[in-house]
């Protein structure tokens, strides 16, 4: 039984409540165990602000139940539940930060959009695979919201939430994700993605690495890997543009029923997966990026490595 310098982080995302196990060993968090449930808690819209419904509530407080008892076997010494976008952008938030105090004894600590991206920095800067990790760019494609990162010698020198999640954009611009995406819909969805990146002023630079994480591009790692006969820890954490837009390509012009049918592509994810890949084409052609540089170690690697001292402040 594990217990010594381990933390257990529960991130409640708009799309999927996702669950790290991790220990502090050798300078460098690792992950003891992973585990997620999908609860599409975002995306609802009422009098035209966004809104957590009683239902998708309760279906997240559970999951955040059952991920608490799976976590407990690694006995961990501290735990910590947070939210970002789906949560923190919800006028009815107070009401389900005190459902999920009530029925599991944990508070729910929402991220602010620059602590969401100090910590997703922080986690990226864990990954051992990656060259030159003190100096990035990052993308966070998520369900409600994008982030964007910039780091530079280790410090955060830009970060900037935009409203692209996949299921934000999904459920705002398409038949729900169920028909084919039209060329109309196309055309709206980049417009409003065109117009998010030119107003938020990103930084942009020479050689730009830039990294991804998030749930379009390990899908997207697997689906691919998978046609070349390839495990997914075999599979290069390189993706270029050309495969994602080729990969684009074939699955928006499938109603979810045959998108489903994919072999490694969760039926969770088909819907949302067209979308997902169109805003990752946008954003590169937007840095005149070739490739992203996929990285697991994220926003929960983050949250474990300052729970357990990685880093000398708290956020």
């Amino acid at each position: 039984m594990r217990g010594k310098n381990t933390a257990t982080v529960i991130d409640v995302g708009s799309n999927t409540i996702k669950v790290l196990c991790a220990q502090y060993c050798d300078k460098n968090v690792k992950q003891i165990a992973a585990n997620s449930i999908e609860a599409r808690l975002g995306g609802e819209i009422r009098e035209g602000q966004p809104w957590l419904t009683k239902e998708k509530r309760k279906g997240a407080v559970e999951a955040i139940k059952d991920l608490l008892s799976f976590s407990k076997k690694y006995n961990p010494e501290k735990v910590l539940v947070v939210a970002t976008s789906a949560v923190r952008d919800a006028v009815n938030k107070n009401a389900f930060q005190q459902e999920v105090e009530t029925s599991t004894g944990q508070k729910i600590r929402i991220l602010s959009e620059k602590e969401e991206a100090v910590l997703i920095g922080r986690g990226i800067s864990c990954d051992p695979d990656l060259p030159n990790h003190k100096s990035f760019c990052a993308i966070d494609l998520g369900g409600g919201s994008m982030e964007y990162i910039n780091y530079s010698k280790g410090c955060l020198e830009q970060n900037v939430s935009l409203p692209l999640g996949a299921v934000r954009l999904t459920r705002s611009f398409t038949a729900d994700g169920c028909d084919p995406i039209t060329d109309q819909e196309e055309q709206s969805i980049d417009k409003h993605v065109q117009e998010n990146l030119e107003t938020a002023s990103l930084i942009k630079g020479k050689n730009l690495f830039l990294i991804g994480c998030g749930g379009a591009f390990s899908v997207t790692r697997s689906v691919l890997g998978n046609r070349n006969g390839l495990r997914y820890n075999q599979t290069t954490p390189i993706l270029e543009i050309s495969q994602l837009k080729k990969f684009y390509e074939e699955i928006r012009q499938l109603p979810l029923v045959e998108r489903c049918l994919i072999s490694h592509l969760p039926n969770e994810r088909a819907d949302i997966l067209p979308v997902a890949l169109f805003v990752l084409m946008k954003v590169a052609e937007y840095f005149n990026c070739r490739h992203f540089h996929h990285s697991h170690y994220n926003l929960r690697f983050g949250l474990a490595a300052t729970l357990l001292g990685q880093f000398p402040d708290k956020t």
